[in-house]
């Protein structure tokens, strides 16, 4: 049955039997994303705040400064914070200048950085590592010695997010929004269990309540072990979507088979209705070691054990800076895949 990429992720949420496995293939060339798979992301930007990822944010530690001297100068009234009204009207316009174009075409994703990471961003040092987001971890330095600051700084990022989020889900042609807000590494939680309690979570709520409320689908993008941080439940009795459960490095065929085994297992732990975008490792991908024929293995067993339903058969992250889907052995890679899956049946 041929069915357009757009109606067959919707069937994917309702959980019932599909044609074939829907895939996204994250690129930052999105017409190439278009090409690839049945899912477009779009990155809905707060221009000013991603510009601190290389002309440094307004918080940021000076070289050679103290600690304590720098900590203690933390002012969050000292920069001069935009009008809501107008950073929202404006990162929906570039967002739709590039999105528009795929909506009911592909299933389309209003994505925003959010507030955890954007908190980051506000401390970054100026880099010249372009492509790249560069963390030091000043705002989790802020929350360990001036929590309430830290907090105060939270709240009102959050409340621009929120509004950015509101605005994304009620156009028309957007079918999901992801939030990015990574909390964790491998090793587990990168912030205070406070924190995560009295703010992360509360307002992760906060933001796919709004998004629910329109008429469209929570999606989240975490990076690291979920459930060795203990956020799992929570996060996915919030959101509809989770990407990219990345719980473990995967540089080898072997290894991406034992991380496959630790999907399962977190797949166990979650309500029903949860669609996981997962199961393409970047690292195979981006490993020139690794043939067409095994990551194309590594994708039949990871259906094989989790099955077709509540599935998204995504890439675990954008490919990695300097390399792209141009690169002749990479496209094999992801053409194989597609091909795999355009042969398989389901039900």
């Amino acid at each position: 049955m041929v069915m357009n990429p757009r109606e067959l992720v919707y069937r994917v949420f309702d959980g019932v039997e599909v044609p074939r496995v829907p895939m996204h293939v994250e690129s930052d060339d999105k017409d190439e994303e278009f090409a690839f798979g049945d899912v477009v992301g779009i990155g809905a930007k707060i221009m000013a705040w991603r510009k601190f990822y290389v002309e440094g944010g307004p918080f940021r530690r000076l070289d050679g400064e103290k600690i304590a001297d720098w900590i203690n100068r933390i002012d969050i009234d000292s920069y001069e914070w935009p009008s809501i009204g107008d950073v929202v009207a404006d990162a929906v316009k570039l967002f739709k200048k590039t999105a528009v174009k795929y909506g009911g075409k592909r299933f389309v994703l209003f994505k925003v950085l959010g507030p955890t990471e954007t908190a980051e961003s506000f401390f970054a040092p100026p880099t010249k590592r372009a492509g790249q987001i560069y963390h030091v971890f000043g705002f989790a330095m802020l929350l360990k010695l001036r929590p309430r600051v830290a907090y105060e700084l939270y709240d009102r990022i959050s409340r621009y997010l929120l509004e950015l989020v509101k605005a994304g889900a009620e156009l028309d042609f957007v079918d999901g929004v992801r939030v990015a807000d990574d909390v964790a590494d491998y090793r587990g939680l990168l912030y205070p269990r406070k924190f995560v309690e009295e703010k992360y979570l509360v307002w992760h709520r906060e933001l796919a309540s709004a998004i629910r409320n329109r008429g469209k689908y929570p999606i989240m993008h975490n990076d690291g072990n979920l459930v060795k941080a203990g956020v799992f439940k929570q996060l996915t009795s919030i959101y509809r979507g989770i990407h990219p459960l990345d719980f473990t490095p995967k540089a080898t065929v072997s290894d991406a088979l034992k991380w496959i085994k630790l999907i399962i297992n977190a797949r166990r732990l979650c309500g029903e209705g949860i669609v996981f975008f997962t199961g393409i490792p970047v690292d195979l991908v981006f490993n020139d070691m690794v043939s067409v024929n095994d990551i194309v293995g590594v994708v039949s067993e990871f259906i094989k054990e989790h099955g077709s339903r509540y599935l998204v058969l995504a890439t675990t992250h954008s490919p990695y800076p300097g390399r792209s889907y141009r690169e002749v052995l990479p496209r094999a890679k992801i053409e194989g895949v597609r091909k795999y899956i355009l042969g398989q049946k389901y039900g």
